[in-house]
């Protein structure tokens, strides 16, 4: 007997299992968060799963991996854009901020991990993390365009945790932020002279 033909809308099998997990992890946390539970909603079984995935460990580093590498994909693409400095810092908070809205999991997942001590990825998220960071720093420092006292790091930090929290907590959007962040209006005053 033959296979079933595969409906060519289907998500495949890998993107349904990081889709599932990203959702758990960020929910109930890592250690919270069951590969049995993951299995079902991505609609297969726990020894399936773990065909893909060796260990729990894996499946969570390959949901990080998948994000970080997604963000530093959007970063690339906004500096990548030609024009002034001035356009070029707005595009790349945009993209952040984009990245956030479209991945409101990831950043509830992001948030549970910073604020855990003892979280499985803290080190990881570290690792991948603060060069992106430190990288935008010395972008923006090295443009000259910061107005004179501004702690260009502490700066940055500011205007990336307001649209992380912000995505995070979906149902506090409306009544902490109304209709917008605001994260684009503070970029340009915090930071272009």
């Amino acid at each position: 007997m033959a296979r079933p033909r595969r409906d060519a809308n289907a998500v495949p099998t890998v993107q349904r299992i990081l889709l599932s997990a990203e959702q758990a992890f960020a929910s109930q946390g890592y250690e919270r968060a069951r590969l049995a539970d993951i299995a079902r909603v991505a609609g297969i079984t726990r020894p399936s799963l773990l065909y893909h995935f060796k260990t729990k460990d894996a499946l969570y580093a390959a949901v990080v991996s998948a994000n970080i590498t997604a963000l530093t994909e959007a970063f690339a693409a906004a500096r990548a854009s030609e024009g002034a400095y001035d356009a070029q810092l707005l595009r790349l908070i945009g993209a952040y901020v984009d990245f956030l809205e479209a991945r409101p999991v990831f950043s509830a997942l992001l948030l549970r991990e910073l604020l855990n001590k003892q979280g499985v990825m803290r080190e990881t998220f570290r690792d991948l993390l603060v060069p992106i960071l430190d990288g935008v720093e010395q972008w923006v420092i090295d443009s000259g365009r910061t107005p004179p006292g501004v702690p260009v790091r502490a700066t940055l930090l500011h205007l990336a945790m307001g649209p992380l929290v912000r995505t995070a907590v979906s149902d506090l959007r409306e009544p902490f932020w109304r209709d917008e962040s605001g994260t684009l209006e503070l970029t340009r005053r915090l930071l272009l002279a």
